[in-house]
């Protein structure tokens, strides 16, 4: 059992990860699955306060609702357009109103997430209209669809995608992540990239995509905050020599940091063999890519 503390209340996290187990495609229990999500999205159509109180104390089992929604830090309001893909104003907003009350070990939990997001709705944060902010959407056409939607978007399916979907598939937690990793890239950076450079750059889904999922499943010594800074600050210098940057540099670069990573320890490395590092395999990258490009014609 995993529980984690936030704010003034305890949240059983692996309870919550087997609750969002039960309510996915189980072919041998078809009928209790189907049941589940229907009673999901039913109280999600029901509204705010249905679906609030559904979550935290039916889901997260937790007894005392005030409490719960004095934990769960304000937010300002956000339209369904602007929950659909998130535009940069409203990262940074998110980012600062949590900053103070999330941490980073709360940031990485799912079930952290799933209760801001039933307060929030209890606040009408997202309006009234939940199921078009939360489980419609193309391809979204059946009770499936519809539950798989809710749970990437309330904290992340842990279950089918493991850690990187917190971090790829709940757009206000992406939000915050984005924020904190732009704002260390600046701090560590010396000099080389500010806050909206890096922001801007982690934005783009290539760059982000890579960024997040190769460190958690291939390349993890490239998780270290200088290794990190040195990705970025190598694609910020790339685009400003108009190079062309597309999926293959970003990743070229992180494994290249992987590659120095088996002979040195990357904190001990000094950033600029960090960015250099990483900004040859761009070069190298770029250019194998153009000649492939060219071939094609």
């Amino acid at each position: 059992m995993s529980k984690t503390v936030f704010g003034d209340v305890e949240i059983d996290t692996e309870n919550y990860k087997e609750w969002q187990r039960s309510l996915i495609d189980a072919k041998k229990k078809f009928e209790e699955t189907a049941k589940l999500q229907d009673e999901l999205i039913g109280k999600l159509k029901e509204g705010p306060d249905t679906i609030e109180s559904f979550i935290v104390t039916s889901v997260l089992e937790i007894a005392d609702l005030d409490a719960a929604r004095s934990s769960v830090p304000k937010l300002g309001p956000l339209t369904a357009g602007e929950m659909s893909k998130l535009p940069s104003y409203a990262e940074r907003r998110i980012a600062e109103s949590l900053s103070s009350s999330i941490t980073a070990s709360a940031a990485a939990e799912p079930a952290v997430w799933a209760l801001c997001h039933a307060v929030w709705m209890g606040r009408e944060v997202f309006g009234r209209d939940l199921p078009t902010v939360f489980i419609y959407g193309p391809k979204a056409d059946n009770g499936e669809a519809h539950t798989r939607n809710f749970l990437r978007h309330t904290g992340g399916l842990h279950p089918v995608r493991g850690n990187v979907s917190v971090l790829m598939d709940c757009p206000i937690a992406m939000a915050w992540w984005r924020v904190r990793l732009a704002k260390q890239a600046k701090s560590r950076s010396e000099g080389r990239i500010e806050f909206d450079e890096a922001h801007q750059l982690l934005r783009k889904s290539h760059v982000w995509e890579n960024l997040v999922r190769m460190p958690l499943r291939q390349v993890t010594a490239v998780s270290a905050p200088n290794a990190l800074t040195a990705v970025l600050c190598a694609l910020a210098e790339a685009h400003e020599a108009a190079a062309r940057v597309g999926r293959e540099p970003v990743q070229a670069a992180i494994r290249a940091l992987g590659h120095l990573s088996y002979s040195h320890g990357l904190h001990d490395v000094s950033l600029c063999t960090l960015v250099e590092t990483a900004s040859q395999a761009i070069r190298t990258a770029a250019v194998e890519d153009n000649s492939e490009v060219k071939d094609l014609e």
